[in-house]
């Protein structure tokens, strides 16, 4: 269908064209010019391919100095309207490739809508991610799967459906048969393990780091596996108090040398019992070593100097220690490998402080990279024999400009970014605040999906960091909607404007919808329902218990209502028969799980 002709600054990149105000187009639709180029010394009759990046309307032969409101309004309908479009030159396909144009389109080429055949033509790849659709053409997009291995960036403000998309994403990788770990902060990914049936017969894997939190397994960090002064900035002692951190030194150093010739595997308790025995005095210190039939004389000079000199240090440290063995992360052992990697492993950070989960993210991605690398190299120790896409949501937490602060995360994460590649360690990075991540970081991802973007700063990050966005695709970005996204880079054979599909699996992420969860006349229906069955009203102990729980499922079979309810790690199935709520759990007496089923079923009882 012609929409236009080319009208002026043809270019071999770029040209603009005046369209027929009868046929209104899309920004970033495609459009095609016939257009004469030379190939091997002969003239070819090619089709050429260009993306519209702005449209904008002017009035006919209008002098610089518009007319005066006064006289607008009496000659409003009578002024001609000149439709435009500025419009990026893709290229042509020629023997199945994308060709760039040397000669600019002729001035006054008839300008056409491209076929939906041919878009789908420039984007067909052999093993696709299908992600979404063209924003523009019911055209599916899919991604190429060989691009994830020069790493991913999705940036995009609050709200705007990044991680939608990385749940998208996610599911594509499981179908090619990816391994993937998630750095999850806030446990936005949990529920991707209880709705992973829903996608196929993956496995799925929620590692914690809190106890009171969601998760099959804990993550444990070996004490000796790290220094400690991580140990120190892990259990929130000052930067200044350097002889509190000594004296953790000096029982981490100890502890160690035990392993080393016993290899006997001491974790924090040893590390207490080292410190309390020095309050005792050294002939107690002289004791304990003894006992431990270490070879050669133990040199425990410093500690004893400490002892004598700064108990109150001594104490501290004990404290500190006392703190981090309450978090429950350290041992004496690490978490094996073996036991957290599942098709998809999600690492739930919620519920331990900042210092906490940059250590847990800089451990475990340190040990997934040597991994790797000794599996590429073939070297002795632990291997991993796939590679790994490792998908870091809120980056900017792990990873922010050095100048910034210092984490110890971003130095994993960082050479992730540099040597990834040559290992099979993948990067996929996701923040709304692309000018708090670390440049380098950026820059390495060469493929970026970019939804909307308000903030100047990080509209300036972005542009700085990608030499394929162009600046009118960037002034664009704020006009974005929720769910659309601009993708380039290797990922994709041009950038591209998706509308992302809808997702399978679930997630935790979404905003709260208010109106519902202030709605006083279901709690009062509870209520009511909750006083017609047991005589009361519900504890505030119960709704508060329940607030903290999910459903995972409600069905009916027959004359009967079952809601299945995650209470953490535990299942119960509440069943109503009759009007009368028996939970699988604690059987028919009012629990948090009758309350929370109530919440969910009261409508249909």
């Amino acid at each position: 269908m012609k929409i236009g002709y080319v009208v002026a600054a043809a270019t071999p990149f770029e040209y603009l064209a005046t369209l027929d105000p009868e046929r209104p187009v899309s920004l970033y639709d495609y459009v095609v010019v016939d257009h004469v180029e030379v190939e091997g010394g002969e003239l070819a009759n090619v089709r050429l391919l260009g993306q519209i990046i702005r449209l904008y309307r002017d009035p006919y032969s209008a002098k610089r100095d518009l007319p005066l409101y006064s006289v607008i309004s009496e000659v409003s309908n009578n002024i001609l309207e000149v439709h435009l479009a500025k419009v990026k030159v893709l290229g042509y396909l020629s023997g199945g490739e994308l060709r760039q144009p040397k000669q600019p389109p002729r001035i006054g080429a008839a300008v056409y809508l491209a076929d939906d055949e041919e878009i789908a033509e420039l984007f067909r790849v052999k093993s696709g991610l299908c992600v979404g659709r063209l924003a523009t053409r019911d055209v599916e997009i899919c991604l190429d799967l060989e691009g994830v291995k020069r790493h991913i960036a999705v940036i995009a403000a609050t709200g705007s459906g990044k991680t939608w998309f990385s749940v998208v994403l996610i599911e594509e990788l499981l179908k090619k048969g990816a391994k993937i770990v998630v750095i999850d902060p806030h446990g936005e990914y949990v529920p991707i393990r209880d709705s992973i049936y829903k996608l196929g017969p993956f496995s799925a894997r929620v590692v914690k780091v809190s106890k009171h939190h969601q998760g099959d397994l804990m993550y444990k960090i070996g004490v000796l596996d790290s220094e400690p002064d991580a140990l120190a900035n892990a259990a929130g002692v000052p930067p200044g108090a350097k002889k509190i951190r000594y004296a953790i030194y000096l029982a981490w150093a100890y502890a160690r040398r035990v392993r080393k010739e016993l290899g006997k595997a001491v974790g924090l308790a040893f590390m207490q019992k080292v410190l309390y025995t020095a309050l005792r005095g050294e002939a107690a210190l002289n004791k304990l070593f003894q006992q431990l039939k270490l070879s050669g004389d133990f040199p425990t000079e410093d500690l004893k100097m400490l002892a004598k000199r700064d108990r109150h240090a001594i104490f501290s440290a004990l404290t500190y220690l006392k703190k981090l063995k309450r978090l429950g992360v350290f041992a004496p052992r690490s978490t094996p490998l073996s036991k957290i990697l599942a098709d998809i492993t999600i690492v739930n950070l919620a519920g331990v402080n900042e210092e906490v989960q940059d250590y847990v993210v800089s451990h475990l991605v340190n040990r997934i990279f040597q991994a790797r690398v000794r599996q590429v190299r073939e070297l002795k120790g632990v291997k991993i024999p796939w590679p790994v896409v490792l998908v870091v949501e809120e980056a900017h937490r792990f990873a922010p400009p050095k100048a910034l602060r210092k984490t110890k995360s971003y130095e994993a994460i960082s050479r992730v970014a540099s040597e990834g590649r040559k290992f099979g360690v993948y990067l996929v990075v996701i923040t709304q605040r692309p000018s708090k991540v670390d440049p380098d970081v950026v820059s390495q991802c060469q493929s970026q999906v970019i939804m909307r973007i308000v903030n100047p700063k990080d509209q300036e990050a972005v542009r700085e960091s990608s030499e394929l966005l162009a600046q009118d695709m960037l002034e664009n970005l704020p006009g974005l909607d929720v769910g659309e996204a601009v993708v380039l880079g290797p990922v994709a054979k041009l950038p591209v404007v998706i509308k992302v599909r809808d997702r399978v699996l679930e997630y935790g992420g979404a905003d709260i919808e208010l109106s519902t969860a202030w709605r006083v006349d279901k709690t009062a229906d509870v209520v009511q329902m909750w006083r017609r069955l047991y005589k009361s009203p519900p504890p505030p102990s119960v709704a508060v218990a329940a607030a903290a729980m999910r459903v995972l499922a409600k069905r009916r079979v027959g004359d009967r209502v079952e809601v299945e309810v995650s209470d953490g790690d535990k299942r119960a199935v509440v069943t109503f028969e009759d009007g009368v709520p028996v939970c699988s759990l604690c059987g028919r007496a009012g629990c948090p799980h009758v309350y929370k089923a109530l919440e969910e079923a009261v409508e249909v009882l």
